[in-house]
């Protein structure tokens, strides 16, 4: 079962059918998400749909020393390398959805962004078919998208999120965003909650930015989304075996909350993650977000405050910072918005955060501001 995209925060109630269509482009979706599955697909011919979505951003840091991406596996980005850098956000991404029969589907999505070897070469994110035994229960084989966050399916939608991108601290603490595999998912009614549970086991290999391919094996996870009314509860926990860690075994585990009745808006994250070096040095790091915003008419202005922190030890400079991030969206058209965002990261204590591409012998901590302009759509 796909489920719908968690949202950082919604577009306006009169827009809300623009938001769905969003939620479409970024996963195949349940039956009822799509507006002609009221009359049953004949079994002998497919139907299929053919979508798409991008960004196109600008993010200037004001630290020449470093550079500031919003993706680990991103190998350059804003400040040393270039002072404003479309890199950091900019992608393209199309998705092709059939529907065989009324229970059996399959989803591609390809999306070209800035990848850890430099380059824009297009991937396959998604590439799987989904089995549908009952309304309520499925099962995929393929690859998988990981629901590891409350916003894991629309974080490379711009147009599905009120912020530029979703808070780095949080969501660029798992490199890890898809399994090669097979997950099973029920959904469960009681009243007005909406109750929907997938299991997941799978593969991957993750290539880093020095050129290393990482194999990340037993891939396991159980996600649960909780909605009722305007409030939606996300859960998840996931382990995995990593070939460059001793012991092997890497744990995630998160918990989100997003509350949106229409004229304001707010959600929350923690996250947790332990992982092991190669040389059995344990590093746990937690971190968290808080947004909140309201709408007048067309725009939608908001503030988020963001924190990650080492929970451990390692002997290393930590990876420690806070932000401080407030922005306007704008939406110019029924497919198409524009944002504006001004962060204020405050690196920890001997940390350079998450801050990549530094100049040897640059001194840690401070304070480093970022401005990102963005415009995202819909096709």
């Amino acid at each position: 079962m796909n489920a719908p995209i968690r949202l950082s925060a919604t577009s306006a109630p009169g827009r809300r059918a623009v938001s769905i269509l969003a939620c479409a482009l970024a996963c195949a979706a349940l039956p009822a998400a799509h507006a002609d599955d009221d009359v049953p697909a004949a079994p002998e011919q497919a139907r299929y749909k053919l979508n798409g979505f991008g960004t196109v951003g600008m993010a200037r840091s004001s630290d020449a020393k470093a550079d500031y991406v919003f993706d680990n596996l991103q190998p350059r980005g804003a400040g040393r390398t270039h002072q404003w850098s479309s890199d950091v956000d900019s992608r393209l991404g199309v998705q092709l959805t059939a529907n065989f029969t009324p229970q059996l589907s399959g989803v591609v999505q390809m999306v070209s962004e800035y990848r850890s070897d430099g380059t824009y070469t297009p991937t396959f994110n998604w590439a799987n078919l989904k089995y549908a035994f009952t309304p309520d229960f499925s099962v995929r084989v393929g690859r998988i998208a990981l629901a590891s966050f409350l916003a894991s399916d629309s974080r490379k939608i711009g147009f599905s999120n009120i912020t530029a991108r979703p808070p780095i601290e949080v969501y660029r603490l798992l490199a890890l965003k898809d399994s090669d595999g097979i997950d099973a998912a029920y959904r469960s009614h009681y009243g007005d909650v909406t109750n929907s549970v997938t299991v997941l086991y799978g593969k991957k290999t993750v290539t880093n930015t020095r050129g290393v391919d990482v194999h990340s094996t037993g891939v396991a996870g159980v996600f649960d989304t909780l909605e009722t009314g305007f409030l939606t509860v996300h859960a998840a926990y996931q382990v995995r075996d990593v070939d460059n860690q001793n012991p092997p075994l890497g744990r995630f585990m998160s918990i989100g909350a997003s509350y949106d009745p229409g004229g304001w808006f707010t959600s929350a994250e923690y996250v947790k993650v332990i992982n092991f070096s190669g040389t059995g040095v344990k590093a746990t790091r937690a971190a968290w977000y808080i947004n909140g915003g309201y709408r007048f008419g067309n725009f939608s202005p908001y503030v988020t405050v963001s924190d990650l922190k080492p929970l451990t030890n390692t002997g290393q400079a930590p990876v420690a910072q806070r932000t401080y991030a407030t922005g306007v969206r704008w939406d110019v058209a029924r497919n198409m918005d524009l944002k504006l965002q001004f962060d204020r990261i405050h690196l920890g204590e001997n940390s350079f955060g998450t801050l990549q591409n530094i100049v040897p012998g640059t001194k840690p901590g401070g304070q480093v501001l970022i401005t990102s302009i963005l415009m995202d759509f819909l096709f």
